[in-house]
């Protein structure tokens, strides 16, 4: 979706920010305790509120235009009670069948989550409440059916129960930088790739989802281009590109590969060649960065999202939660300037993760908040409230990268979830979704569902267009690494459909079922393909019938309703009647009744000019179950394209997974897991047998390995030294491989559930006789340079250490390049030490080493920071002494440091990145210091 002045990334690293706790003179309370009620049964009575995105209350939060809890998410609970002067509260939560959670102390409300507020802010404190007892309830314990019970030191009780829990929820994210005839950009302008972990728990902060994953794609660097349409760019495209505009940006960004990645992962093996299209069978956005050169330059492009994709400049700051919050279902300004706006009661931000409090207001603007048209004025007429990232917002907290949403968006926001499958191995089906009646999430098994063979693994994701025709060139692109995704078991070929077929290190292959005709009239078809990175895939060929099945597939429709032609409304105005008309917009087909005649129905039903009489779904399914009668190479093979498959020159990205979704879910469903498929040597001289190990299987109770593939030549044992047997009735057995035996054994373990429920799981051993593998590549990957620093007083003593993690199968060598003016020799050695001199300024310098193994070499830095000379004038720190203006300088542990405000006792190492002290000629220093 466009966007014109919404989407401003707000760079949050910009702006220095400095927390504290220092206790100020005037502090204002967020929450309005004139709006109070008893929430609870009992002699004990008081206010109940509840954190996780959103501050809400214990009840009623749908007519306030707020959302609910979230299942299996922390929550913070509160409890405002109207007795005065208690000493402690207890609480303790029960689920649904009134059984016993747990029992947690309450904090006192000192002990409350502190709000955001920076310490530099000339504004007063604000904190969210003051009578507040606190504690936070675990992610399992929240779940629908939750009760909780309030206990004083008097002995008085209160109980909540009916608390509105709605379902788990999750997003997944697939982050990818392409560069397209161009490089992609650097991995510094994509925070959420280069720090995945730090910004998924920043952004999970700010949606009600129960996990957020995030997986990367390594960088795509695309030389050739190859549009839907076959037209071929090398140098540049010949269409002029904008932030919204460009035919890469659309065919090759969006079309094939962020719908390749969402489809890919979906089980989806290929779908129209321009047609943006995706079922959307769990909520997963491909979020990507794309740049293309132009015959107007090299652009970027950004600022758009929706439909299971975002186009962005930046992964942080307002841009990204506007345009991934198009993605849930949101416009812009929801609910026009009022609910685009936050205000008192549209919720404070919780994160969980640092314990603070989410201000929705400025803590440094002042002022009236005019959102479209409507007018909010400031909190306690000092803070202007900031509005709804779908409404102008800013990501305006020191402590996130990311916009807070109004209350009346979130709610919205989590009802679009709550309609969306989960995806988990914990599910029968490989899907979950929340059933509002039952209040409970059910089985999603409806099509085109199908359980991935693999969750979470890394994959290869193969991606490209293809003629069914043979008339345009096909084309497959360079394959995408990823760190997180699905992957699928194929299905049977069927006669009449192409294929894709993935061959493998290990020499076995696999053909992947495709569209046998073209799905758009004009373009070719996309194809995208997940398989498990582990499987090593080596090529891939992309084939179709010899027999032109689109010709067939329209003479057999054409035989099927009687006619010779079928006729378009636009062009086709004055045929017969009794002539069949093809609607494209929904793929229905309707006979002429009357002339002249108007528009087609928009349903399956007749009007005075048309009679309904099928749609392309329903024809399509009668003729390939026809064609379901034939083998499946009946028709011939005509190769279109084929492409090996290189390994991925810079290593994705680790993926990221915030949160979790509640495992009971699954109870009385048995997961079996029998473990990774593994390769053997064989021996010349005795048997050997290997551990089989059903351990991590879950909710299983007994447990049977059996052969599958292989019985006679291969065998079980159930214990070291045991008998050869073809059946162990255990969680742990033994693989056992006869000497001087080749080959392939499948055992199949099934695990039986309380119930009585089994399911299954197979692992195969492949006996093989070894080869030389080379692992200089390898090592050279597992590099990573560390440097120690000592000061000398006159200089600094840096040691460099390489850790290894894979060995080489040649001799390393190394060759450091150390800064000029340094002292140290080596002697080719993985270690190095080296002194740098002091002098009047601090020295930012680096040094490097040169690995080598064999023909493969790799350079790694490493920055170093020489500090300034001491200053004999400059004093020592003084832990005893109170420093109580800003910017004095002190000496401490060879470095110079200065403080931003009053201080006593807190030493400069301990600091931290927020604290008082700040190291001389540090980027962050305090602003009053520069």
């Amino acid at each position: 979706m466009k966007l014109t002045h919404l989407a401003v990334a707000i760079a949050l690293a910009s702006v220095p920010v400095i927390f504290s706790n220092h206790v100020y003179a005037s502090v204002n309370v967020f929450l309005d305790e004139n709006t109070l009620k008893n929430d609870v049964e009992g002699a004990l009575s008081g206010s109940v509120k509840f954190a996780q995105t959103h501050t809400i209350d214990a009840s009623g939060n749908s007519a306030q235009e707020m959302p609910r809890l979230t299942s299996t998410r922390d929550t913070l609970v509160m409890f405002i009670p109207q007795q005065q002067n208690l000493k402690k509260i207890t609480l303790r939560a029960y689920d649904k069948s009134d059984a016993l959670l747990g029992s947690l102390v309450m904090n006192v409300p000192d002990q409350l989550p502190k709000s955001d507020r920076p310490a530099n802010s000339k504004n007063p404190d604000v904190i969210y409440s003051d009578k507040a007892w606190s504690q936070r309830l675990p992610a399992d314990w929240v779940q629908p059916g939750l009760s909780l019970e309030f206990s004083s030191d008097n002995g008085h009780t209160g109980t909540l129960k009916k608390i509105d829990i709605g379902g788990e929820t999750q997003v997944v994210l697939q982050n990818i930088r392409i560069g397209m005839l161009t490089a992609p950009g650097p991995l510094e302008k994509n925070p959420l790739e280069k720090e995945s972990e730090k910004m998924a728990r920043d952004y999970f902060q700010k949606i009600p989802v129960s996990q957020l994953i995030v997986g990367n794609y390594s960088p795509l660097n695309l030389k050739e281009i190859v549009l839907s349409t076959g037209k071929k760019y090398t140098l540049q495209s010949e269409d002029e590109g904008g932030v919204y505009d460009g035919d890469m940006r659309e065919n090759i960004g969006k079309g094939i590969i962020s719908m390749g990645i969402d489809n890919a992962n979906f089980g989806i093996n290929s779908s129209p060649g321009e047609k943006q299209w995706q079922p959307a069978l769990f909520h997963q956005v491909a979020v990507h960065q794309s740049c293309g050169q132009y015959r107007n330059g090299r652009v970027q492009h950004g600022l758009s999202g929706g439909n299971g994709m975002a186009t962005l400049y930046d992964t942080v700051g307002n841009e990204f939660s506007h345009e991934i919050g198009h993605g849930y279902d949101m416009g812009h300004y929801p609910g026009g300037g009022k609910y685009a706006t936050h205000n008192q009661n549209s919720g404070w931000g919780w994160d969980e993760n640092q314990n603070r409090f989410i201000a929705n207001f400025f803590w440094d603007k002042g002022g009236d908040e005019v959102t479209d048209g409507h007018v909010t004025p400031p909190f306690k007429g000092i803070y202007r409230f900031n509005s709804d990232t779908m409404g102008g917002g800013e990501a305006s907290s020191p402590l996130s990268h990311y916009t807070l949403h109004t209350g009346y968006t979130q709610k919205r926001i989590q009802k679009w979830l709550e309609s969306t499958a989960v995806i988990t191995p914990t599910s029968a089906s490989g899907y979950l979704k929340w059933d509002e009646n039952q209040q409970k999430m059910v089985e999603a098994n409806d099509s085109p569902r199908r359980k991935p063979s693999a969750f979470g693994v890394p994959v290869t994701t193969l991606v490209g267009f293809y003629d069914p025709r043979s008339e345009l060139e096909s084309y497959i692109y360079p394959a995408l690494h990823g760190s997180y995704g699905y992957a699928y078991q194929p299905e049977p070929i069927k006669a009449g459909q192409c294929w894709a077929d993935v061959t493998y290190r290990d020499g076995e292959s696999e053909k992947f079922a495709l569209e046998g005709i073209r799905l758009e009239s004009s373009h070719m078809n996309k194809f995208h393909i997940n398989v498990p990175s582990s499987k090593h895939p080596e090529s891939i060929h992309i084939a179709c019938p010899s027999k032109n099945m689109e010709e067939m597939y329209t003479q057999w429709k054409l035989k099927k309703l009687g006619v010779d032609k079928f006729y378009l409304w636009g062009p086709d105005k004055n045929e017969k009647l009794g002539s069949v008309y093809h609607y494209e917009q929904y793929q229905y087909y309707f006979k002429l009744k009357s002339k002249p005649f108007w528009y087609f129905p928009t349903a399956k039903e007749d009007n005075q000019y048309w009679t309904y009489l099928t749609d392309e779904k329903t024809l399509k399914a009668e003729y390939d179950s026809q064609l379901s009668l034939l083998n499946a190479d009946y028709f011939g093979e005509n190769v279109l394209a084929e492409r090996g498959i290189d390994t991925a020159s810079i290593a994705p990205m680790p993926a990221a997974t915030v949160g979790h979704l509640f495992e009971k879910n699954a109870a009385q469903a048995p997961v079996a897991v029998a473990g990774d498929d593994f390769t053997v040597t064989p021996t010349t001289d005795a048997s050997r047998a290997y551990d089989l190990d059903a351990s991590a299987s879950q909710h299983a109770v007994s447990y049977k390995w059996t052969i599958l593939k292989g019985a006679g030549t291969f065998w079980l044992q159930e214990k070291h030294a045991g008998p050869w047997v073809r059946e162990v009735k255990s969680a742990k057995a033994r693989a056992l491989i006869p000497s001087n035996t080749t080959g392939e054994v499948t055992y199949l373990l099934t695990v039986t559930g309380k119930d009585g429920k089994t399911a299954s799981s197979e692992i195969t051993v492949t006996v093989k006789k070894s080869e030389q593998v080379n692992h200089d590549q390898a090592f050279l990957d597992s590099l990573n340079l560390r440097m120690a620093s000592q000061d000398k007083d006159a200089s600094v003593l840096f040691t460099g250490n390489i850790d290894v993690g894979t060995q080489p199968t040649s001799k390393p060598g190394y060759v450091w390049t150390l800064p000029a003016g340094a002292s140290g020799t080596n002697g080719g050695k993985p270690e190095q030490s080296f002194s740098i001199m002091k002098t009047d300024r601090i020295q930012t310098l680096s040094a490097s080493v040169q690995a080598t193994a064999g023909k493969v070499s790799r350079t790694l830095q490493h920055t170093i920071i020489v500090p300034a000379k001491q200053e004999s004038s400059i004093p020592a720190w003084d832990g005893s002494k109170t420093y109580d203006k800003p910017c004095v300088k002190v000496r401490h542990n060879g470095k110079v440091w200065l403080n931003g405000w009053w201080t006593k006792g807190e030493n400069p190492n301990n600091s931290g990145q927020w604290g008082v002290w700040r190291e001389e000629g540090n980027s962050d220093m305090h602003g009053s210091c520069k």
